[in-house]
């Protein structure tokens, strides 16, 4: 008796439901609201579309409405396309949004290739029509026609220019025979895991205020400072006489991969007046390579703002090397690593072969290495216990130097004139390396180093008053 009930139960309820009406009124009086009045874009590439954003509608009216037209204005040939509570169309009708509810609308735009070398306003309206009245949401977003380039390989001489943006797909391959020289200006945006990849050699030229920049291709607001965003910059075993001058490299897994020299006694890379930033995995990472840095900045990675690995040859002048991340997930690493062997596994015994490389020289004048761990200085040339048969050689001279308590500063062949200070960053936190008022590694550099890079990565004088600051960023007081 008991199971008969039940099925007579449902069906009654069901019944009521089928006999319930909607509430709709169609009354001129009525009006529904958004969330926002505009959906902003940032500047979008042509050819490759952007992130989708959204708005609600609201009906806050006591009684239901029909919506009997949510269209584009531009029709079909409008480069926004829309999806109406989960259903993508150009042009949505009669839509039932009940009393005091709300629904979600999803914009996202595709622009053409043009010819225009800058950005160029692309605007259209989202029209409503509720009951006869017509309200609308304006949408707007700027177009950017770039170069496209996928999987490139360059041999000979070539030369980007500042007309307009660089996107890069897979890689940009500069060939042992070739040579990319990139003018002030240039900017050059990485889709995801791309890299630039260098056999040949690398001239980058920008000015104080006119960086050449390698960075991601999203450019909305939420990706300006989010790290991993492509594969950065690697310069390969036999790449030679690679310069970077005024360039920023930005939100990479790996910025700078630079790999053993070619050319004995010759930088394998100079970088002067250069920004390395946000990286997931490494800023500065050196295999047994010949690098020089001056006036340059290294800073928040997950792993290690710089790493001189493999052995090598290194000088680092006036720079700052700071390392605070921890906005996704703890650090692994220390802002500096130096370092003198590497393991490999044998394909034939399969055994973990020890191979030793000899740090010829590690050198810091007028820098500041800091951070957020304990120690920021990690001296690796132990290997199962045993120091490594290989060379570890450095220096620190006239620097900020974060070091734990197994370094003794005072150790004159490692450490002259260093202290273990907080540099008193003014939001190191917020990226921000410059340096505060009461910072105590104001007006201490040594003059000599200090000339060789007389402005700061501000483009401010660096000798202009009582002396030269430590680091990058020269102090400047209000009067």
């Amino acid at each position: 008796m008991r199971r008969a009930i039940i099925p007579a139960v449902l069906l009654i309820f069901l019944w009521l439901l089928s006999c319930q009406k909607d509430n709709i009124s169609y009354s001129p009086s009525l009006n529904i609201s958004f969330s926002s009045d505009t959906v902003l874009f940032d500047t979008v590439f042509t050819t490759i579309g952007s992130a989708t954003r959204h708005f609600k509608v609201y009906n806050n009216n006591q009684s239901d409405v029909e919506i009997s037209s949510i269209r584009l204005a531009g029709g079909e040939s409008s480069p926004y396309r829309i999806n109406v509570d989960g259903e993508p169309t150009t042009h949505a009708r009669d839509v039932l949004l009940r009393s005091k509810d709300s629904l979600f609308v999803f914009v996202e735009v595709n622009v053409n290739p043009t010819s225009q070398n800058a950005p160029m306003l692309i605007a259209d309206s989202l029209v409503f029509n509720t009951n006869g009245n017509m309200q609308d949401v304006k949408l707007v977003s700027w177009g950017q026609d770039v170069h496209l380039l996928n999987s490139v390989g360059l041999t000979g001489a070539n030369v980007f220019t500042a007309d307009k943006p660089y996107l890069i797909y897979n890689y940009l391959y500069v060939a042992e025979d070739g040579n990319l020289k990139i003018e002030e200006g240039a900017h050059l945006h990485f889709h995801n895991q791309a890299q630039l990849v260098v056999d040949g050699t690398l001239e980058v030229d920008g000015a104080p205020e006119n960086a050449v920049v390698f960075q991601g291709d999203r450019l909305e607001e939420f990706y300006r400072d989010k790290a991993g965003q492509w594969g950065g910059l690697w310069f390969r075993a036999g790449s030679h006489s690679n310069s970077m001058n005024w360039a920023e490299v930005k939100n990479a897994i790996l910025g700078v991969v630079v790999d053993t020299f070619a050319i004995p006694d010759s930088p394998t890379l100079t970088m002067h007046n250069t920004r390395v930033e946000n990286m997931s995995a490494i800023g500065l990472y050196a295999r047994g390579a010949i690098v020089e840095a001056g006036n340059c900045l290294f800073a928040n990675a997950g792993q290690t703002a710089v790493a001189l690995t493999m052995g090598g040859k290194y000088r680092f002048y006036q720079s700052t090397i700071a390392n605070y991340w921890g906005q996704y997930t703890n650090r692994k690493g220390p802002a500096l690593l130096l370092n003198n062997y590497y393991t490999y596994k044998d394909t034939i015994t399969e055994n973990t072969m020890l191979e030793t490389r000899d740090l010829e020289e590690a050198y810091f004048v007028n820098c500041i290495i800091y951070g957020s761990r304990d120690s920021e200085l990690e001296i690796d040339n132990i290997y199962q216990g045993q120091a490594v048969d290989a060379q570890m050689n450095y220096l620190f001279e006239n620097s900020f130097l974060k070091a734990g308590q197994d370094f003794d500063l005072s150790n004159e062949d490692y450490f002259v004139d260093v202290f273990n200070e907080n540099p008193l960053f003014k939001e190191p936190f917020e990226n921000n390396y410059e340096l505060d008022t009461l910072s105590p590694a104001m007006d201490i550099g040594l003059y000599e180093v200090a000339a060789q890079f007389p402005v700061d990565l501000n483009n401010v004088s660096r000798l202009d008053d009582d002396g030269p600051d430590l680091g990058a960023f020269e102090r400047v007081e209000i009067e």
